[in-house]
This record gives structure tokens, sequence and C-alpha cells, in this order.
């Protein structure tokens, strides 16, 4: 079994490095930066350290692999799709882990299903980095139990999602709005307290608020007082916004936080649950989409 990658960037170093690690050393791979003046110097100390030999162009990869990882920019992840369209080969491995969306996910599927090849959309949710060739997979795709039974013996860990191309993408991109929309929201809040000189006390105190409490617990308390509340939370965050306006820290989170509050007002939760309690955030987005 040989493996291919198609852009030789952090994601593809991780994994090969890793893999190279479990006894796969015989991995190839293209990267159109190779020959930059300053970023091909880090593909090549990446490809040397990981073993992994640089090809010349995308089709000598796909030419000499069973297996071959799409690691490129969500832009271009398309385009590398009809650009090898013609050098797949049926029942080859078309592992795509960018973070392209769902619709270019199977926008790729319809290009190279043709082709018969085991298509897989591959969502990376975890650190690169720490994780290497172990980060946690999600695949769907009519590739992804295939997948999962080739690379599972090598260490990698992958959770099967099902055959819709594109599904396993969703999942990586919702989560984003979260994971990266907190990370965000952090610095806003960090950098207003450092401006008044508060940050131990701040980070205390949400801590105290969140410490040993279940994801799940959190997340029905939030959505369901923000719906019930959102009018008079709402309002709080105009004095949030004035706050940061006052000491020139950009209020983009907050902002956004208010309008969130002020669309939901709109849908007068309060009056909705004021004899009932909701059973739990399902409830609260229901009722967003079926009077949407």
């Amino acid at each position: 079994m040989r493996i291919g990658f198609i852009g030789f960037g952090e994601a593809a170093y991780c994994i090969s490095s890793g893999l190279s690690d479990e006894g796969i050393r015989d991995s190839i791979a293209y990267d159109a930066m190779k020959d930059n003046a300053t970023m091909g110097r880090l593909v090549k100390s990446r490809a040397a350290e990981a073993e992994v030999a640089l090809m010349e162009d995308a089709r000598s990869v796909v030419e000499q692999c069973d297996l071959v990882f799409v690691a490129v920019p969500s832009s271009h992840s398309l385009d590398i799709a009809k650009e090898v369209k013609s050098y797949l080969k049926e029942g080859q491995h078309y592992i795509d882990v960018s973070a392209s969306t769902p619709t270019v996910k199977r926008k790729i599927w319809d290009t190279i299903k043709d082709k018969k090849v085991l298509f897989t959309d591959a969502a990376m949710l975890g650190s690169l980095p720490q994780d290497r060739h172990k980060v946690p997979i999600t695949a769907s795709g009519n590739g992804a139990r295939a997948f999962l039974d080739t690379m599972s013996p090598y260490g990698m860990r992958i959770s099967y999602l099902n055959a819709e191309p594109g599904a396993a993408s969703a999942i990586k991109l919702v989560r984003s709005i979260y994971m990266k929309g907190v990370a965000a929201l952090m610095y806003e809040m960090l950098q207003a307290a450092d401006a008044y000189g508060i940050c131990d006390d701040i980070v205390a105190s949400i801590s105290d608020s969140f410490d040993g409490i279940p994801f799940r617990e959190h997340l029905d308390r939030l959505v369901i007082g923000t719906a019930i509340h959102a009018g008079r939370r709402g309002a709080e965050l105009k004095g949030s916004i004035q706050m940061l306006e006052e000491i020139d820290v950009d209020a983009a989170m907050t902002i956004a936080a208010k309008h969130r509050h002020e669309l939901l007002e709109e849908y007068r939760f309060n009056e909705v649950y004021a004899l009932t309690k909701p059973r739990g955030y399902q409830d609260i987005i229901e009722r967003l989409r079926h009077n949407a």
C-alpha cells in the first residue's frame, strides 16, 4: 500500500510523520509551493523529516498511490479534483481533508464519481501538531468505511458517519462556529478585563460558573435562559458595547451577541414558556426552525 499527499502543509506533514512511525515509509507528495523561495524550504524540510518523497506534479502522486490524501486550502480542493480526475483509478482511495464546505465536497464527488473511486470526506477535529495521524477524524462518503478499515490498524482514529459526501465537513464547520467563536470572544473579554486590571478576577468568576459542569448542562442552561430572557440580556449588552468603545476595544463579538439576542426576542419565548419550561435546547431550536 502506498500513500500520497497532494498538498504538503501542516496536515499532510503531521499525518505522514505519524504514519512513518507506524512503519509506512514509502509515501510521496506534491506541493505547489515546493519551489517557492520561502515556503519551499519548509515543505522540503518537513518532507525529509517525514521520509516523504516530493514529486513534480499531482499526477505523479495519483498514478503511483493507493490512497491519495488531498490536503490543500479549501479554495483549491475542487480544482485539484478536476485536475487529477483523468488519472484516478477504480477502487482508489481519494480522501479530502480540506476544510471545504459540504457543498464543495459534494461537487468534488460529482466530479470524480464516474471514476468509481472510494471518496472520503474527512473532517479533522483536533490538534494536528499534538495528535499527528491520531487526530480524531470523522469520515463520510462512499469510501469512508473502507478508509476506516484500511487506516485504523495504523493508529488513525477514524469515526464513520455515513455515506453522504459533505456530512463530515458539516460537523467540522458547524463545530468551528463554536470553537473559533469562543476563542474570539475570549480575546474581547480579556482585552476589556486587562484594561480595567481585573483579568484574574474575571477568570476566577467565570471558572466558578463553569468548572466541573458537563457541557450539555451548560448548553441547556444558556440556550434556554437566553431565549426566555433575550430582551433583558440584549439590553445589558448595550452597556457592554458602550464600555468597550470607551476603552477602545473592538466590540465585534459583543455587537454580534446583542444582534443575536434581538433576533431571539422576536420569537417571544418569554411568553411561550411563561407557564411551562422547555425540556432542553432542542425545544428552542425546533421552534426557531418551524417559525423561521
